[in-house]
């Protein structure tokens, strides 16, 4: 992104939805660590008292719009590299709910 330049409608969403996936890991008693650099199979990786750790790549749950299968979830996957490094999606909602995707 080019400085000067205004975030559009998806970006927005992304980065709030970004904002509330690190509130509701940080409630549930996990530290978060941020990718800076924006690049990576991963956005979030939590840790908690015990040691537990969770790689996290986050998404905005998205609804379809058209076609047959309007008003369905988008289905969203893992990447093969995602997959074998243990990266789990955690989704959020447009209400601001948020859950693993299984």
């Amino acid at each position: 992104m080019l400085r000067g330049e205004k975030l559009n409608r998806k970006q927005k969403v992304g980065f709030l939805n970004h904002l509330v996936a690190m509130h509701w890991l940080t409630k549930r008693n996990y530290y978060v660590f941020h990718n800076i650099s924006g690049l990576g199979p991963c956005d979030l990786i939590a840790l908690n008292d015990r040691g537990n750790i969770i790689k996290i790549d986050v998404k905005s749950e998205s609804i379809r719009k058209t076609g047959t299968h309007a008003g369905h979830k988008i289905r969203r996957m893992t990447t093969k590299l995602q997959k074998k490094m243990g990266i789990k999606l955690l989704m959020v909602t447009k209400e601001g709910k948020c859950y693993f995707y299984k």
